[in-house]
């Protein structure tokens, strides 16, 4: 599932989050007249193309009409998926909605409807997650909608008193101007100025708007936005808006980041010993220039420990130490990083990103610049076809894939990823070249291959728990780089026998290879258990620490679940559990990566792993020192011993009791660095998990 869509996108007016989420209101559409009064307008129509990876790939069409109303139609094509949307929108003078009408479906084909109404100083709405009203006043969030909502919010926000408004159902939005540049398009210029708006996502969203207010362009890396013809000012845009983003997250660094001496202390521990799953009581860990220089018995501070140099002292105040966890798969974005930080991920592998953008990022949080993890990377190929990855660069044949296999090698990247649109005969090849350079080989399993076949031909690991199933669910036939790779595992995957001996004889010869799994289990778990209107099941846990509008997006299911397939994709979900149960039983290596909400998720990936009947200790030795050593980093992270660098956290619960006792950080260390974790939450508002 990686980059779907690319990371560090959250855009509110279709709703993605992991996958876009869909909404079906039965009795609802269209069938209202737009009503209202409205101001007038002249009337004109407005023409915008979506972008992927440079290639024009969907459209806007937004017209305006003489009584105001603004009607828009929104689309485009992401490997078979990808957003349809009409939306009716009319606005009082002050720029807030009067009324909304939206249908079509979302990003993964689910059907979306939903309406929203003023009328007689109550505000009114209904979808499939929620119904309610409340008195009229402050701008109503859609669930579902075209980008020209968030430019009417925009708008809205402008005209109002200090540029802030409160939200309906809950939550307040603010906007501010971030920055203006000016395009060109042959003998043509325009002047967009770049703002952004608080109060929708942890972060801030951003949209540029032209002189009139009127929506211009929306970018977030391979994909954007732009006036019709216009896309190649896309690219500047997002370096203007990425430096932006960088400078909001330097200055949260600034105001959270603590800084510690060469040489300090934390002690009063139980340190965590994850090889031998057990705690170490009465402990003090030595730190010297990011190293660890010790771990020895506390008795207030060692002096043979530095000498004559005076240590800082922290008192650990007897909470338990574990060295930092590992997601082993992300698509890092800055946006990112103090997440994962807060949730006492300090490592992270990222399997697919812009070269550039990486290295800036990476060099950001290893700097202590912007708040982060340190990482590893995987270089990235796929092959040119209608359901190539959203990146820059595609394989165009098998030349140009060896190509860039030697590109990554010459440029240290340890393990290559490849995924769906690579021909199948292309693997071995690529497999052979990888090995000869040291590095390992990864991926989803092409389209028309089994994972049977990619193994023997070379793999050395898989992405996602769904490939394993496919190998027994696909057919010759199946194109599973469309989204039929989800939901032939939905529906069927509950009745793969496990017991089989084709299942049996798959998951040993996974073991006999040495092959390493990456399940992203949880984004699977909540695609198939999570009706619309209830809150996901993955994380209704800290549902209610969230800011309103992150807690309703919570509410939004991925696929359209009802009460004829609810018990069938539950069962699926359980199969999938019960596979990386039986993975782990035969001693096939796992590792726990996450493809989603940065921190949280792997938290829930580690709680899915104790659900599916791994113990908390085999389960944290998987997430840290396992992770290490497939990520080749075993000397310098994965445990808390002398020579390794200093990453490591201290947490409120005993995890070796219950997984979950990850989710209470208090604080986390990396090498002259510490971070409060409430104090991280608080900033981008969500409410602590400890004090």
């Amino acid at each position: 599932m990686p980059l779907d869509p690319p990371k560090g996108v959250s855009l509110p007016f279709f709703r993605l989050r992991l996958l876009a989420r869909g909404a079906r209101v039965a009795g609802l559409g269209l069938c209202w007249a737009l009503s209202l009064p409205a101001l007038a307008q002249e009337p004109r129509t407005v023409h915008y193309d979506w972008l992927t990876a440079g290639e024009v790939s969907g459209s806007q069409v937004l017209q305006v009409r003489p009584d105001g109303a603004r009607v828009a139609d929104f689309e485009f094509n992401d490997r078979g998926r990808g957003p349809k949307l009409h939306e009716e929108l009319r606005v009082a003078p002050d720029g807030t909605l009067l009324e909304l009408r939206v249908n079509g479906h979302s990003y993964m084909g689910a059907s979306a409807a939903e309406s929203f109404r003023v009328e007689d100083g109550r505000a009114r709405w209904e979808s499939t997650l929620e119904q309610g009203e409340a008195p009229a006043g402050g701008f109503y969030s859609g669930n579902d909608g075209t980008p020209e909502q968030l430019a009417v919010l925009a708008r809205a926000l402008l005209r109002a008193e200090g540029q802030r408004l409160p939200l309906l159902p809950a939550g307040a939005a603010s906007i501010r101007q971030v920055a203006e540049h000016e395009v060109s398009l042959g003998e043509q210029t325009r002047r967009a100025t770049l703002y952004a708006i608080g109060g929708l996502d942890l972060t801030p969203q951003y949209l540029w708007l032209d002189d009139e207010r009127e929506l211009f362009a929306l970018t977030y890396g391979w994909m954007g936005l732009a006036r019709q013809g216009w896309g190649a000012a896309l690219e500047p845009l997002q370096e203007m808006q990425d430096r932006a983003e960088k400078a909001y997250h330097q200055a949260l660094a600034r105001d959270l980041t603590r800084e510690l001496p060469a040489n300090w202390v934390v002690r009063n521990v139980s340190v965590l010993d994850v090889e031998g799953g057990r705690l170490e009581h009465g402990k003090a860990v030595a730190v010297a220039d990011g190293r660890i220089l010790r771990v020895v018995n506390d008795r207030g501070v060692d002096p043979p420990v530095y000498g004559d140099l005076q240590p800082r002292i922290i008192d650990g105040q007897g909470m338990i130490l574990m060295p930092g966890l590992w997601d082993m798969h992300t698509h890092l974005s800055l946006a990112d990083g103090l997440l994962q930080i807060a949730a006492g991920v300090t490592a992270v592998r990222d399997l697919a990103n812009d070269p550039e953008r990486l290295q800036e990022i990476r060099a950001a949080f290893d700097s202590g610049e912007v708040i982060g993890p340190h990482s590893v990377a995987a270089g990235f190929i796929d092959a040119r076809s209608p359901y190539s990855a959203p990146t820059g660069r595609l394989a165009d044949d098998l030349e140009q894939a060896l190509s860039m296999v030697r590109e990554y090698a010459e440029a240290g990247y340890p393990q290559i990823k490849i995924y769906s649109s690579i021909d199948p005969a292309w693997v071995k090849p690529i497999a052979a070249e990888v090995h000869a350079r040291g590095m390992r080989l990864s991926g989803h399993i092409p389209s028309y291959m089994t994972a049977r076949q990619a193994v023997l031909d070379g793999f050395d690991e898989i992405q996602h728990i769904n490939m394993l199933f496919l190998n027994f669910l696909a057919g010759p036939e199946d194109d599973t780089r469309t989204p039929l790779r989800f939901s032939l595992v939905a529906e069927r995957a509950g009745d793969l026998g496990l017991d089989s001996v084709a299942v049996t004889d798959f998951i040993l010869l996974l073991r006999d290879r040495g092959v390493v799994i990456d399940p992203t289990v949880t984004i699977f778990d909540s695609m198939f258990r999570h009706r619309s209107g209830e809150l996901d099941p993955s994380y209704a846990m800290i549902a209610e620490h969230m800011p309103p509008a992150v807690r309703r997006r919570l509410l939004g299911g991925e696929m359209d679940i009802d009460d004829g397939n609810a018990a069938t994709y539950a069962r699926s979900a359980d199969a999938l559990l019960d596979m990386i149960a039986r993975l782990h039983r035969a001693g096939v290596p796992l590792v726990a990566g996450t493809d989603a909400f940065a921190g949280f998720t792997l938290h829930r990936e580690l709680e899915l792993y104790q659900q599916a009947g791994i113990g908390p200790a085999d389960v944290l030795r998987i997430a840290t020192i396992g992770a290490a050593r497939v990520a080749g980093s075993a000397g310098e992270a994965g445990t808390i011993e002398a020579g390794k660098r200093a990453e490591f956290v201290l947490l409120a619960a005993n995890p070796l009791e219950d997984i979950s006792a990850v989710r209470l950080p208090v604080a986390v260390f990396k090498g002259d660095r510490w971070y409060d974790t409430a104090q991280l939450y608080e900033a981008v508002g969500i409410r602590p998990f400890t004090r």
